[in-house]
């Protein structure tokens, strides 16, 4: 897919220290805007140089200095902005000041990219400036030992990985692996073949040979498709461990002290291969944490913990929830007690939904890079996962991956100055990427953008007979969203690049018009019994209804296949069923009720409650967040 700027064709004629490997890359960062190689085009002469890049211009002649692939990339962006731009003249010197800049992108939630989007993705971050991509792959990779790992869904064969390796290289992108070796692994436990390997719910058993077994094939086989000798092991997050199977077999030990026996192996294992293995930093912190807590102000990193970590591990300190500095640089601190190098990774809240939680997100991340760039923290990662069905576009994304290019670059971070950048590195527009989260904001939302709340999410998918969230629903949120409406369809047209993504916001926008404040309204006719607007529900507005739904639908479909393999998409295909089924099922149970074979609606008889529990409806903010499909559709068990 090209990206199309707001200017038409342009010529490049780059002479000096460029081979064709150089012009292969340049090709590509310059074809997202239809700009082309031509030896009549404006005259660029490229010199190689000791540190960053450099961009002059003078005369209509333009000097790129660049020191490697990846600042060879990151000029040709600057090239892009300037190279009709007025003033005549620029000069632009840059020097990274992470090492490591990188992205990880969730491949595990359903949503598997395609090799297309996969491609597309490395252009967009290799004008930006990174030099990393993390494929986060917890089942979704090819081990031909273990047929049933990632079976049926849309693992990426040995081939694939070799193929996108290939091409993030030639863009000055290292391609590294990240995987789980320890929890995270629910999807394999569906198969009986992996019973025996499962301590409990999604973690691995650990001092068990087979399972030391089952993890050297994992790296093994990443070994074969990636030339990188990074990799990221996980280990995050397994809370029970040791407590099922383990426990059975071994008696109650300590935490900490599996994870270190594990980490042990699996660090031999990483040794064989030649890795320089990394993971997440959590369970050292919550072995002597209070309520097990992650993130605290308070210093209780004892030297015992800090010495159970191996020195070839780096550790990855993973913050996507606080917009305080303060707790950032306590953090910080915290993890430099520890004898390994440390990784900052931040995150691009994509996992609410269709909908971005941008404006949260994007505040964060600000907070975030000003932490790190005053504690000279020298690896970075964005990261953005897919929880509960991935069906946020991960190119939504963009405006904080431009955030932390930019912080890694220059000190150049106000809005405008990041809002100018991601117009030259993707033909972006900064505010439409975050007035995305504008339809996270119904009319009762007193803070703007301060927390992550989807009141999308469950407004589209609650059933209108049973009202889960209604309690949540202010007046006037279907007026609000028939207003947003043409506002998304804006952008998209801003935006042609990524319009299948503003597609499904309008869609989305034109389906919550009808849909959010429609089971309140239902309630209220069904409980002083206005058969003329039940008949109208029944006739007119579940049916507008039905058909906006299979509008997004439709437009979820084309943005899930434009970025994503097919498998995945039919879990959206049966949660949208499910959702028009049950409208159809209200439809139903209006008529019979409105004719006399059904004396009462059971779902309508029932009080509505407040699905956070609260009692006060005397609050001004009464959205909330809610991500599990599960829970939002029905109360009943699934």
């Amino acid at each position: 897919m090209k990206l199309h700027g707001e200017r038409g064709l342009i010529k490049f004629n780059f002479i000096g220290a460029v081979g064709n490997d150089e012009l292969f890359a340049i090709g590509e960062v310059l074809s997202q805007f239809s700009h082309q190689i031509d030896g009549d085009g404006v005259t660029v002469e490229a010199f190689k140089m000791e540190n960053g890049l450099s961009l002059a211009k003078s005369d209509g002649i333009f000097t790129l200095g660049y020191s490697s692939r990846t600042t060879l990339m990151r000029a040709v962006g600057h090239l892009i902005e300037n190279a009709d731009a007025n003033p005549p003249s620029c000069f632009i010197n840059e020097e990274p000041r992470y090492s490591m800049l990188g992205v990880s992108l969730d491949n595990s939630r359903n949503a598997v990219m395609n090799i297309s989007a996969v491609k597309r993705m490395c252009r967009v971050l290799a004008a930006m400036g990174y030099n990393t991509m993390m494929l986060y792959t917890e089942d979704t990779y090819e081990m031909e030992k273990y047929p049933y790992f990632g079976y049926m869904r849309g693992r990426f064969s040995t081939g694939q990985l070799k193929e996108c390796d290939e091409y993030a290289e030639k863009l000055g992108i290292e391609l590294v692996p990240c995987i789980q070796t320890l929890a995270h692994l629910n999807a394999i436990f569906r198969w009986p073949a992996f019973a025996p390997l499962n301590d409990c719910k999604d973690i691995l058993l650990a001092g068990d040979e087979k399972t030391y077994e089952l993890i050297e094939s994992m790296i093994a086989a990443l070994s074969k498709s990636v030339r990188s000798r990074k990799i990221n092991i996980g280990m995050d997050e397994a809370h029970m461990l040791g407590r099922g199977k383990y426990l059975e077999r071994n008696g109650y030990e300590p935490r900490g002290e599996i994870i270190r026996m594990h980490l042990k192996r699996v660090s031999e294992i990483c040794e064989k291969y030649g890795y320089n293995p990394m993971m997440w930093s959590d369970m050292f912190f919550r072995r002597t944490a209070e309520n097990d807590a992650y993130y605290s102000m308070e210093d209780h990193i004892t030297s015992d913990v800090v010495d159970s970590v191996p020195e070839n591990i780096s550790l990855i300190y993973w913050d996507y929830y606080n917009t305080d500095e303060s707790m950032y640089d306590a953090m910080i601190a915290k993890h430099k007690k520890f004898k390994n190098e440390m990784i900052f990774a931040g995150g691009a809240w994509i996992w609410s939904g269709i909908v971005p939680c941008s404006k949260f997100s994007f505040a964060a991340s600000q907070v975030a890079v000003r932490s790190i760039v005053k504690n000279d923290v020298r690896q970075v990662v964005v990261t953005t996962w897919g929880d509960n069905g991935a069906v946020c576009s991960r190119f939504s994304a963009l405006a904080n991956f431009q955030l932390y290019a930019e912080s890694c670059y220059c000190d150049n971070l106000s809005r405008n100055d990041v809002k100018r950048r991601l117009k030259a590195c993707a033909g972006a527009d900064l505010d439409d990427f975050l007035d995305m989260d504008m339809l996270n904001h119904p009319p009762d939302r007193a803070d703007d953008g301060e927390y992550a709340i989807n009141p999308t999410r469950y407004m589209m998918f609650q059933d209108i007979l049973a009202g889960l969230f209604d309690r949540h629903i202010a007046p006037g949120t279907g007026e609000f969203y028939k207003k947003m409406t043409p506002i998304m369809a804006a952008a998209a047209k801003r935006n042609p690049n990524f319009a299948p993504m503003f597609d499904s916001m309008t869609a989305l926008s034109n389906m919550l018009a009808v849909k959010s404040e429609i089971g309140v309204e239902l309630k209220a006719a069904y409980d002083c019994d206005d058969r003329h607007v039940l008949a109208d529900m029944k006739d007119s507005r579940i049916p507008l209804l039905i058909s906006r739904v299979e509008e997004l639908y439709e437009c979820v479909r084309v943005q899930w296949l434009a970025e994503n393999k097919s498998f995945g998409l039919d879990v959206q295909d049966i949660r949208f069923g499910g959702l028009l089924m049950r409208l159809k099922q209200a439809q139903r149970m209006l008529a019979e009720y409105l004719n006399g074979q059904r004396d009462c609606i059971e779902e309508l008889e029932e009080k509505r409650l407040f699905a956070d529990g609260r009692e006060d409806d005397s609050l001004k903010q009464r959205v909330t967040f809610n991500n599990e499909w599960s829970e939002i559709v029905t109360a009943n068990t699934l």
